[in-house]
């Protein structure tokens, strides 16, 4: 058993050394993406909100017709409503980006930022595939998913030396609170322990979807497991065949006779 824990340690202490640069990586811009929403708001937030009126609404075909009609080469291909009455309409014109639109007035209030949308692409970019591009992105891809597969080796095998020969409090305290009398090794130590034993859970839910999503193994293991039957055809992009369209959570869709796809979101 003495043995098992040390070659536990060393395994904990090598993937940690290894991977630690792409975790770092991954963990920061995990962070920068997860927060997009927000921090688009609050960047756009003169053309994303509007002064509520008690006027009814413009409807959908009015709010595409401000649009074609102020840029008449335009091809609208989304537009989202939200429930939030100090929202604005958005209108996406592919690549040309999103325009946003006062729902009482029809005022065309500006488009997105592009240094914004730029900035978040690089995000995606580096936590994906560590910034590679082209024929390197393979590789990339291939460096993260070894260390969320690392990481997730990380939680487990620290869990399991972490975890006290006999389980009292007396044991149990040191190891899962911050001891304020530790200094140098000794307090580095335990704050390591401490921090890892309260991030165990959202680490290892963040690491084993991680790697449902880098490896197809361990996604047709997850619909084996679920009696789920294992599609046949996968598409390039997650959540279902190639062609296929996914609409966000907590937003209803229909096609509009115009062909646009318009949402009713349900936050802001």
């Amino acid at each position: 058993m003495k043995r098992f824990r040390l070659v536990l340690f060393w395994t904990h202490l090598t993937a940690g050394v290894l991977a630690s640069v792409v975790i770092l990586v991954m963990s920061f811009t995990g962070v920068v993406l997860a927060l997009r929403p927000q921090i688009q708001d609050w960047i756009e937030r003169d053309v994303r909100h509007v002064t509520p009126q008690r006027s009814p609404r413009l409807s959908a075909h009015q709010l595409l017709t401000v649009v074609k009609d102020a840029k008449p080469e335009a091809s609208p291909q989304t537009l989202v409503v939200a429930r939030d009455p100090a929202a604005a309409a958005t209108i996406n014109l592919g690549r040309e980006g999103n325009v946003y639109v006062n729902l009482y007035t029809g005022a065309i209030l500006g488009t997105g930022s592009a240094r914004t949308t730029q900035f978040f692409q690089s995000m995606t970019s580096w936590h994906r595939y560590l910034g590679a591009t082209g024929e390197y992105r393979a590789t990339g891809r291939s460096a993260t998913g070894i260390s969320n597969l690392a990481f997730l080796v990380l939680a487990i095998t620290g869990l399991y030396i972490w975890w006290p020969k006999q389980l009292t409090f007396q044991r149990l305290k040191p190891i899962v609170w911050f001891r304020r009398t530790s200094t140098g090794r000794a307090r580095d130590f335990n704050w390591h322990n401490t921090i890892g034993f309260w991030c165990l859970i959202p680490i290892v839910i963040m690491t084993l979807s991680g790697v449902v999503l880098s490896y197809p193994w361990a996604s047709s293991l997850v619909y084996r497991l679920t009696g789920s039957p294992v599609p046949s055809a996968r598409g390039a992009g997650p959540g279902g065949p190639a062609g296929s369209r996914s609409t966000p959570a907590g937003t209803s869709s229909r096609r509009a006779p115009t062909g646009t796809n318009i949402r009713s979101a349900a936050g802001g």
